[in-house]
C-alpha cells in the first residue's frame, strides 16, 4: 500500500505539471464549467457577507478569486508547488486587494493554522480523494471553525453511474474502480498515484458527531463525466437535457448520494452531538 508521504509527493508532482494546462483545459470543457457553477450555487446559499473562508486544495485559484470578487476573505492552501505559483500569478494579475492569502501546506497539516478561525471551509473537485483516511483532515476542523461555521466538501463518492455503465463496453476495471478499498490508480500528466473514494456514510462519519449535514447533492449524476469529451461533443443537445435533469433531481434521494462528485455541506456545533 502506498504510504501517505509517498502519495503526497506524487500528488505534488502530478498537479504541479497539471497547473500549466488546467485552466485552458477547463475552458474547453463545458461540463467542468457547469459543475463548478453548481458548486458555487450550493456554497453561496450558506455563505454570509463577511465570512472568512479557508480553502483546501485550492488548485490554480479559480474558486478563491471567484469568492474574493464577491467580497469574501480567502486563505488558499495547496500542497502543489505549481498550483501555488499559479495562484500567486493570478493574484498579481487580477489584484483582488488583500482578500486572498496563500499558504503552501497539505490539508493534513492544518494545525499550522491553530491560531486562526474561519466561518467556512471549502474543498472542491475531489482534492480530498487523494488521501485514504479523511479523518486526517477533518480532525482539524473543530479547531478552525467558528461556532456554527460550515464546511463544503466536494468529494468523489463510490457510486458513479456513468462509470458503472462502462460494463456494457466490458471495461470492468474502470466501471468498478471506485469500490476498491485500497484505492484506484490515477494518472495525471504521466504521474501515477492513488485515489480513494468515499461513500456518504464515510464522509459523515469522518466529520464526526459535532457536524450536522445540512445539504447534499450529487454532481454529474445524469450528466456525463468531464472525461467523456467525445460523447459530450457529439451530443450537445442531449447533454443539455441531462444537465437539466441533474439540476432538477440531484438534490433529492437517492440521486443526492451518487454521481461523479458529491457536494456535502455541514454545520459545526461544539455542544450538540449529531447521530
Amino acid at each position: 500500500m502506498t504510504s501517505t508521504n509517498q502519495n503526497s509527493e506524487k500528488v505534488n508532482l502530478a498537479f504541479t505539471k497539471q497547473s500549466l494546462i488546467y485552466d485552458e483545459y477547463e475552458k474547453s470543457n463545458n461540463i467542468l464549467e457547469w459543475m463548478r457553477q453548481q458548486v458555487y450555487n450550493a456554497a453561496l446559499n450558506f455563505l454570509k457577507p463577511g465570512d472568512k473562508i479557508l480553502e483546501l486544495n485550492s488548485g490554480t485559484g479559480t474558486d478563491a478569486l471567484y469568492f474574493a470578487k464577491l467580497g469574501f476573505e480567502v486563505l488558499c492552501t495547496d500542497l502543489s508547488d505549481g498550483m501555488v505559483e499559479k495562484i500567486s500569478e493570478k493574484i498579481k494579475k487580477e489584484n483582488p486587494g488583500n482578500r486572498i492569502r496563500i499558504l503552501q501546506c497539505s490539508y493534513t497539516e492544518l494545525d499550522k493554522l491553530s491560531d486562526e478561525k474561519f466561518d467556512f471551509i471549502f474543498s472542491n473537485f475531489g482534492g480530498l480523494n487523494c488521501i485514504n483516511d479523511l479523518t486526517e483532515v477533518t480532525r482539524h476542523f473543530p479547531n478552525l471553525l467558528n461556532e456554527n461555521g460550515k464546511v463544503c466538501l466536494v468529494i468523489m463518492p463510490t457510486v458513479c453511474p456513468w462509470e458503472i455503465i462502462q460494463i456494457i463496453k466490458f471495461n470492468f476495471k474502470f466501471a468498478f474502480r471506485r469500490f476498491n478499498k485500497f484505492g484506484a490508480d490515477a494518472n495525471v500528466e504521466g504521474v501515477s498515484f492513488k485515489t480513494y473514494y468515499f461513500s456518504y456514510k464515510k464522509i459523515k462519519s469522518a466529520l464526526g458527531s459535532n457536524f450536522k449535514i445540512i445539504y447534499k447533492q450529487g454532481l454529474a449524476v445524469f450528466t456525463p463525466i468531464p472525461q467523456m469529451e467525445n460523447f459530450i461533443k457529439k451530443h450537445p443537445h442531449f447533454v443539455k437535457l441531462l444537465q437539466k435533469l441533474d439540476e432538477m433531481f440531484s438534490k433529492h434521494f437517492p440521486f443526492n448520494l451518487v454521481g461523479d462528485h458529491l457536494i456535502i455541506i455541514a454545520e459545526y456545533n461544539s455542544t450538540i452531538k449529531n447521530k
